[in-house]
């Protein structure tokens, strides 16, 4: 079992897996009150949002090189590409073949 220290320790980038959420335990409270401790529970949940959080700027980083990368490569490719005009058969064939 996982103690919520473990996560606030971790990366902001580090993936949480949901083994960790499955196997985390939030202390009781002390005798005579029922539940678990907030301080806990409500460090936890910022512990998720953060790494959500984080993780949603960096996947959205990602798409936007992605896109540039892109379209980088088709301004490329397209500086290659054969340019439709008169002779698009390059002399290969003539008319009256073209035609058959």
């Amino acid at each position: 079992m996982h103690s919520v220290g473990v996560f606030r320790a971790a990366s902001r980038l580090a993936r949480l897996c949901p083994e960790q959420v499955k196997q985390i335990r939030f202390r009781r409270t002390r005798f005579g009150r029922r539940g678990l401790a907030e301080e806990q529970v409500y460090g936890f949940l910022r512990a998720v949002v953060n790494e959500l959080t984080a993780r949603d700027g960096v996947e959205a980083g990602l798409r936007a090189e992605n896109a540039r990368l892109k379209s980088a490569l088709r301004d490329w490719q397209s500086g290659f590409a054969p340019k439709p005009g008169p002779m698009a058969n390059a002399g290969r064939w003539t008319e009256s073949e073209q035609r058959r």
